[in-house]
């Protein structure tokens, strides 16, 4: 499948070379013929995305670890495969922006905070595309842009609605915290140590630093501190398995949150 995939990618290589070169010597070339390259990147792509579907199911639908094994197979940056992949989850999210939320006992929302900067965003897009669909003059140039706009629009609300549909979780065994579809973390009550609350912090990124301590932000902001006795490992899309010794994490209710983690916990021996 690596030696076909690849075989495409050239195949596709060479043919827009040979197309520019020909739009620079044929003076009834076509301005369709640019598009020749397409069907063979298409089915390069599809060939990628059984890779990725195959070894997702292979790996007890892990992406860190199938991402990496696709990686090797396929000659792929595992970086680019977890842009892809993530692209790809935000746009299937999105559909569900209009499905009402139920969250049962035990489920901590994270998405609240979010929801206000999100809707205005969009609004800000369905303005852009009015004032580029009247200031533009070239109608090609029109369709480009309101199809990237759209684009834009469809990946923001994915990702919003995977947040909101991945809250945290308290249970008896423990507590799992979740980002969206790209990142979990389930901590056992016997590694769990002192929790508390915390301030904002800087930066806006899922971060882990060299003590071991992981942040969670939504927004930049985490306002909830778990420490650990011992080590418990994440599961992150872009970084993979990582293991951890603290947890700074984001909750709308955190007051909430930590009471549950407290009546929930287990009396330590």
């Amino acid at each position: 499948m690596k030696i076909a995939f690849r075989v495409l990618l050239l195949v596709a290589l060479v043919l827009e070379v040979l197309v520019i070169l020909l739009s620079n010597t044929v003076s009834s070339f076509h301005s369709l013929w640019f598009l020749t390259p397409v069907p063979f990147i298409g089915l390069a792509l599809f060939l990628l995305f059984l890779g990725i579907r195959r070894d997702y199911r292979r790996n007890d639908k892990s992406w860190a670890a199938s991402l990496s094994a696709t990686s090797k197979r396929f000659g792929v940056p595992k970086k680019a495969l977890a842009l892809l992949v993530s692209e790809i989850g935000s746009l299937t999210s999105a559909l569900g922006i209009f499905r009402p939320s139920k969250f049962k006992m035990g489920e901590y929302t994270v998405h609240k905070n979010l929801r206000t900067i999100v809707f205005l965003i969009l609004g800000l897009c369905a303005v852009e595309i009015t004032v580029v669909h009247l200031a533009v003059p070239s109608a090609l140039w029109r369709y480009i842009l309101l199809i990237a706009s759209i684009y834009a629009a469809f990946l923001l609300t994915g990702f919003y609605v995977s947040i909101r549909e991945n809250p945290h979780v308290i249970t008896s065994e423990g507590i799992l915290l979740r980002h969206g579809k790209r990142l979990t973390c389930e901590i056992p009550w016997s590694h769990l140590g002192e929790v508390k609350t915390t301030r904002a912090g800087q930066g806006g990124d899922i971060e882990v630093d060299e003590n071991g301590y992981l942040r969670i932000p939504v927004l930049s902001e985490v306002n909830v501190k778990l420490e650990l006795e011992h080590q418990v490992i994440v599961e992150d899309l872009h970084k993979g398995f990582t293991e951890v010794s603290a947890v700074e994490c984001y909750c709308d209710d955190k007051e909430s949150f930590l009471k549950d983690i407290a009546k929930q916990r287990p009396p330590s021996e």
